[in-house]
């Protein structure tokens, strides 16, 4: 049957079936009636679904997935920390959590004052929170970057590599391949800092 043919004969219906990379990846795939593939990661349980044209091979999707899997290491990097920090944020003594904040504030400022001539980037100041997601952000209108209080548990490293990804938003908005490669060039060992980052949990922190 032509590829034609087949579009329009299943044109209402989809196939779904799980295929495997070297027992590293599970990947839910789903054919239907499109002209590209799509994939995501599912952050309840990191599988990957790809959508795919009904006559798209295995062997065509498995070469598509392995093309995206810096991307996709990255992403369930970013989904691990996610869970970790939202299974139990710590309760702290009101004058714990101050000194926390003052230590925090004065570790951070510093660091932005290092990194802001080097990055060539000028913020607009910052503020501690208690973050359940995130280990930082940065409004990129306003240039004000926010970061979790719970970094004053973390190796002095990994504060820095918050620091320099939040900075590094004010030269790239996204997270695409520009970001990364500022990340790179300003932090060179800031791949396995991202890993180490991630092995940190709310629990841990306690």
């Amino acid at each position: 049957m032509k590829l034609e043919n087949m579009n329009n004969a299943y044109a209402n219906k989809r196939y779904t079936n799980i295929i495997y990379i070297n027992n590293r990846y599970t990947i839910e795939v789903t054919r239907k009636r499109i002209k590209n593939m799509y994939l995501r990661v599912k952050d309840t349980d990191g599988t990957l679904s790809v959508s795919a044209p009904y006559g798209m091979s295995d062997t065509e999707i498995r070469k598509f997935v392995e093309s995206k899997s810096d991307w996709i290491e990255r992403t369930m990097q970013e989904m691990l920390v996610a869970r970790q920090l939202k299974e139990q944020e710590p309760v702290l003594a009101p004058f714990m959590e101050r000194e926390l904040r003052l230590e925090l504030k004065r570790q951070l400022q510093r660091l932005i004052d290092k990194w802001e001539p080097v990055m060539g980037v000028k913020s607009a100041g910052f503020t501690i929170k208690k973050m359940k997601t995130r280990w930082g952000s940065c409004n990129v209108k306003s240039h004000h970057l926010n970061f979790n209080l719970l970094l004053t548990k973390v190796p002095p490293e990994c504060a820095e590599y918050v620091v320099v990804h939040e900075l590094t938003h004010l030269l790239e908005p996204s997270h695409n391949a520009r970001f990364w490669s500022l990340m790179e060039y300003y932090l060179p060992e800031s791949k396995k800092l991202r890993k180490q980052l991630a092995g940190f949990s709310a629990q841990d922190m306690i």
